[in-house]
């Protein structure tokens, strides 16, 4: 994301990649920069547009979609140099590099720009600390040590995301992840997706998974089965009761997740204002 003045005025672009998960992320908080007075649009590609228009010809719910925008949220299309019939599964590590430009050209120009991190911000932790070098991981030499890291519990190779470990199967991902962390002095904010009651119950609950990040239907059958039906079935129901009530306080007018909106957007304003101040006197 990236703010830019135009007329005295704060306008804010939104530059996703053309995933529905990412792009109903940023349409969210697209729609809460809003309703703090800024003019926000969102860049994405063609086959996003394509996409969206197909979906609202379809859909009975009641967001309004055009050309041009989606709920007064404007929309931005650009070409990715690929047709709209593209075998994305097929070529997916020809189809990932376009994606790290966006904070490279908002660098290039002087425009402040924020990242949007719609991950656990646990994941976060982790992510950054390996790709930044600052702690030690599990390699091909060492493929099964734990991992000690700051503000989470002590980490075994099963819970570890599979992009750090040396058995990765992933292509792009793990490259395009590496230039985004090691170039994180671009972004001026990092936005967490996610309140401190949310963060500190996942943590504190993690469940062993199965090793190169594929788990079985019959794995995923047994853990709803134990969630819904085991022993420690009303734990959980009773801390996503918790869970459901900390979130609405969290994004509520005042909540946590309103404030810290407010700060953002009060940053934006304190850049503008500059701004202004530096063109005024340049003109005296």
């Amino acid at each position: 994301m990236a703010a830019m003045e135009k007329k005295e005025e704060i306008h804010v672009l939104m530059v996703a990649f053309s995933s529905q998960g990412h792009i109903n992320h940023m349409l969210r908080l697209a729609k809460r920069l809003l309703s703090k007075g800024l003019d926000v649009t969102l860049a994405t590609t063609e086959v996003a547009r394509h996409r969206m228009l197909t979906s609202s010809s379809t859909t009975t719910t009641t967001t309004v979609v055009t050309v041009n925008s989606i709920d007064d949220v404007g929309l931005a299309f650009f070409s990715n140099g690929l047709n709209l019939d593209y075998d994305l599964k097929t070529n997916l590590d020809h189809y990932m590099p376009f994606i790290p430009w966006a904070a490279d050209v908002a660098a290039e120009h002087g425009i402040p720009c924020a990242l949007l991190w719609i991950q656990p911000c646990s994941l976060y932790s982790i992510y950054y600390r390996f790709y930044n070098h600052l702690n030690q991981f599990p390699s091909s030499a060492n493929p099964n040590m734990s991992v000690e890291l700051p503000g989470l519990p002590l980490l075994n190779t099963e819970d570890l995301p599979s992009f750090v470990l040396p058995s990765n199967p992933f292509g792009s991902f793990p490259k395009l992840s590496c230039g985004l962390f090691q170039n994180m002095k671009k972004m001026k904010w990092v936005l967490a997706n996610s309140f401190h009651e949310l963060e500190s119950q996942a943590i504190d609950s993690m469940f062993d998974i199965h090793l190169d990040g594929v788990v079985t239907n019959e794995e995923v059958d047994r853990r709803i089965e134990d969630v819904m039906c085991g022993p420690e079935a009303e734990e959980f129901r009773e801390n996503a009761a918790e869970l459901k009530v900390a979130a609405r306080v969290a994004v509520a007018d005042g909540g946590s997740s309103d404030r810290n909106i407010q700060l953002f957007v009060d940053e934006i304003l304190g850049i503008l204002v500059r701004v202004v101040h530096n063109q005024y006197s340049k003109l005296l």
